[in-house]
């Protein structure tokens, strides 16, 4: 039957099936497997390297794929040297101080028979920066020794889809998947009922936060829309109002001046009328009257400069009657 090895048979395997590790790192059931030089970061797709007095700081929300300092050797030619007829499998789990610190990983496995360094994965799901050291151990590895019958029969490393053998670094996914799907052969939720605030609460910090905060801020922007929606139907109703009072009002002040002109128009035609019909109704009666006066003097055998002492008279008499009555029509 399977066992669990404790950690003096761990110690065993240091040097040939646990590779670059530190004795100081074993656990009672275990040992603690520690943060090696290569990186990857998910929201970038960068691919950096660590090394001696490095740190790694991953950010609130952000995901990235670690490689181990240590390499494993889980083939039957290392494993057997030290466990005869016996194969080797372990389990990864994430340290208790890592998931202190807010720090999400998933447990995974090492098949019997795989050789290579370890690639990891952790999301920091706190609400500050994560920073760790390298070679500071980060996950634990449980082994379990398997019995001849136990072993498996084709160990990893000996099939075709065993990509991660001899893995060295960060070793990209091996899933493949056609560019082309026809839409028919897949199956989704509708996008239509998807819920953006929703799905932000539910991918944890700092999307849980941005989620709440736009959802407030929502509420904001409504409130400051509505007042701005009647602020602009108000202005709006004002607006109509005083352009119709400026309307009539102008009509009515242009009436008015039409009015004014005309009657000013009127009077200025009735005083002219009256004033020239004045000052000719007195020209006419004076040039009558020096006439028949010319002329009764004429039958009088006046001499002639008598008749033109008169004529200047009578014409200084009419631009004197004439000069009143233009006064008087004023």
């Amino acid at each position: 039957m399977a066992k669990i090895l404790a950690d003096r048979d761990v110690k065993k395997l240091l040097g040939t099936v646990i590779q670059g590790a530190d004795e100081r790192c074993l656990n009672p059931n275990g040992i603690e497997l520690r943060l090696g030089k290569h990186v990857r970061f998910h929201s970038t797709g960068e691919e950096k390297e660590l090394g001696e007095d490095m740190f790694l700081k991953v950010n609130p929300g952000e995901t990235v794929t670690i490689s181990s300092l240590e390499k494993i050797d889980f083939t039957a030619a290392a494993v057997q040297a030290i466990h005869a007829k016996c194969m080797l499998m372990g389990l990864i789990t994430p340290t208790t101080t890592m998931m202190r610190e807010g720090i999400s990983q998933v447990a995974t496995k090492i098949d019997a028979g795989f050789r290579g360094t370890l690639n990891w994965g952790l999301r920091n799901s706190s609400a500050k920066e994560f920073i760790v050291r390298y070679a500071e151990p980060i996950f634990k590895l449980t082994i379990f020794v398997l019995e001849h019958d136990e072993s498996p029969e084709v160990a990893y490393g000996g099939r075709e889809t065993d990509a991660y053998q001899d893995s060295a670094g960060i070793v990209p996914s091996a899933r493949r998947i056609a560019a082309d799907i026809p839409k028919n052969k897949v199956v989704s939720s509708s996008f239509a009922k998807l819920d953006p605030k929703k799905q932000l609460r539910e991918a944890g910090y700092p999307f849980d936060h941005i989620g709440t905060e736009l959802t407030t801020l929502q509420g904001k922007f409504e409130v400051v829309s509505k007042d701005v929606l009647l602020l602009k139907t108000e202005f709006e109703k004002r607006t109509d109002e005083l352009s119709g009072k400026i309307e009539t009002e102008t009509r009515t002040l242009s009436d008015r001046l039409k009015e004014l002109r005309q009657d000013l128009l009127e009077r200025v035609e009735a005083i002219f009328a009256e004033k020239f019909g004045r000052v000719v109704g007195v020209i006419i009666g004076a040039i009558s009257v020096m006439y028949g006066a010319l002329a009764f003097l004429q039958t009088r055998k006046v001499g002639p400069s008598v008749l033109a002492l008169i004529a200047i008279v009578v014409g200084i008499a009419v631009l004197a009657i004439t000069c009143v009555v233009s006064r008087r029509s004023k």
